[in-house]
């Protein structure tokens, strides 16, 4: 009879458990000392190890000859309990046998010494879903249990165990297993069964897996299963309903050059090729989390999990995209994944999310962090301008689009609101000279930093200039482009332009949101140009 892998391989000893070393090596040094405690509580995410540590524990606590703290698994007593000829380990699942009644059978049992074994060891598997009079009539038996008894807990949810009953175990956390000791333990298991996995694919059943090696051995048997004995990374993203990584990629590429049509494109391509659109969802969401991390962090692998090959691409493709826009985008993924289930077309709501990602100028809120998200995205496309992936637009049209960007002012003036004249429609003699000329000298530094930067030369069409003391102070009417653009590159790719046009002359930035002159000036303003501001 065919016996699946996970239930073929378990481990039989506690050196064999992969990624709980805490906790096997506590146990093995309780055998070895004889301090052995009367319940144990095991928690933690499924496939993980509970059950699997509560026999080899069952077992080394009652072998005849245990080596370091584990069984043996040679003596009649460790044979036994594997083939379940020894009746002294009960276990007992608690989702099904979760009434007073079942605990009561248990206690009037636990009275009675074990017929072959030291201790009688009851295992009470999903204890989370025993009721309330259950946990109650357990309550005396497990604070002062008969001498030859062991109870052992174990659940994937700690917060529902009353905390009477938490406060009479030993409790003992079990970690998510880490990609690396999963593809381990995978490798070795299809191995031995005489198949073969490719190590991209091992590495896709580990990530899928979510750290529950259960799972990462359910999925390598059903990829055997259904590919025969020699499978690949393309045959498991068959197997799981997944696109490749590259797919990823290339899609997460198209939402951030804000072509749209490409990314409902492909993503009828992945719904043509069979594959289950909510894993999709899934896998793109992941993948702009990973780019969002590879943004803040660089370099780390030991958070994503991948390749440094696959990590220095999530870089790249991260610094095409700003961080407010990938965190925008991530928000947008997670909501339509959280919608798609209860959308009888969740594609629409996919399709509908990627719209929203690819045409931020049309979609953010008129609030900082949409104006933060359009600029970002403005960038992304003169990259891709300056890549040649672009047909480049006239400067007017770019200027529009910052326009956009504008939130507008109620208490505007009308002659706020009148747009500016261009400089060949003033009159040649303006009285405001000074103005004129720190005008000037603001459009040949923008003009300046366009070649390098032209983003924020676009940005700065819309400014006012004035020059005063050797200082140039240039304002904007967003507090957001005054952020832009005292970033300390994009403030020193301003002075060095500003250098090389007028050497001496220092340049500050400010905003005009308020329409009013800044302190020093004002009082200037009330008391004359003499009065000296001592800061």
């Amino acid at each position: 009879m065919y016996r699946v892998l996970y239930r073929k391989w378990r481990p039989r000893t506690f050196s064999e458990v992969s990624g709980q070393e805490h906790i096997t090596s506590t146990l093995a040094n309780e055998i070895m000392s004889g301090k052995i405690s009367h319940a144990y509580l095991f928690t933690g995410s499924r496939g993980t190890g509970k059950t699997t540590c509560a026999k080899i524990f069952a077992k080394a606590i009652n072998c005849l000859s245990p080596v370091n703290g584990s069984p043996c698994n040679e003596c009649a007593v460790c044979k036994g309990i594997d083939d379940g000829s020894i009746l002294d380990v009960i276990e007992l699942d608690a989702a099904s046998n979760n009434g007073v009644d079942d605990v009561r059978a248990i206690i009037d049992k636990a009275r009675f010494t074990p017929l072959k074994l030291r201790k009688k060891v009851y295992i009470i598997d999903e204890a989370h879903m025993l009721s309330r009079p259950a946990f109650n009539a357990l309550l005396k038996t497990l604070e002062e249990p008969p001498e030859h008894v062991l109870f052992i807990l174990a659940t994937t949810e700690p917060q529902s165990i009353p905390a009477t009953i938490l406060s009479r175990c030993q409790r003992f956390d079990f970690h998510r297993i880490n990609v690396d000791d999963i593809v381990s333990c995978v490798k070795s298991a299809v191995a031995k069964s005489g198949a073969s996995i490719d190590g991209e694919g091992l590495l896709v059943i580990a990530r899928a897996a979510e750290g529950g090696m259960r799972d990462a051995l359910s999925i390598a048997d059903q990829c055997i299963a259904f590919c025969g004995n020699n499978v690949t990374a393309a045959d498991i993203y068959g197997v799981l309903g997944a696109m490749d990584s590259s797919f990823l990629f290339k899609t997460a590429d198209a939402l951030i050059n804000c072509d749209a049509a490409q990314a409902i494109r492909l993503l009828d391509e992945v719904i043509e090729n069979g594959r289950d659109i909510g894993v999709f969802a899934a896998d793109i969401t992941k993948h702009f989390r990973a780019l969002l991390i590879a943004r803040l962090c660089g370099k780390c692998e030991d958070i994503l999990n991948c390749t440094p090959d696959a990590m220095a691409r999530y870089i790249e493709q991260a610094s095409r995209c700003g961080e407010t826009r990938l965190r925008s985008a991530l928000d947008t993924l997670m909501e339509a994944m959280s919608g798609m289930r209860y959308l009888a077309l969740p594609r629409v709501r996919l399709e509908g999310a990627f719209i929203r990602i690819a045409a931020p100028e049309k979609a953010a809120p008129m609030d900082d962090k949409g104006i933060m998200e359009r600029i970002e995205a403005m960038e992304a496309k003169l990259a891709a301008i300056a890549a040649g992936a672009v047909k480049a637009a006239p400067e007017a049209s770019v200027a529009a689009e910052i326009k956009k960007t504008e939130k507008p002012d109620a208490k505007a003036s009308p002659a706020q609101a009148a747009p500016e004249p261009s400089p060949a429609a003033r009159p040649s003699a303006a009285p405001d000279t000074g103005a004129q000329s720190a005008r000037e000298l603001w459009e040949a530094v923008r003009k300046a930093i366009q070649p390098k930067n032209p983003t924020m030369a676009v940005l700065g069409i819309k400014s006012e200039a004035s020059l005063e003391n050797g200082v140039l102070t240039v304002r904007f009417p967003k507090k957001t482009i005054v952020e832009a653009f005292t970033k300390p590159e994009t403030q020193r790719l301003a002075e060095n332009a500003l250098e090389g046009i007028a050497p001496g002359t220092r340049i500050r930035f400010g905003t005009a949101e308020s329409g009013g002159d800044s302190l020093a000036e004002q009082a200037k303003k009330a008391f004359g140009s003499k009065i000296e501001i001592v800061e």
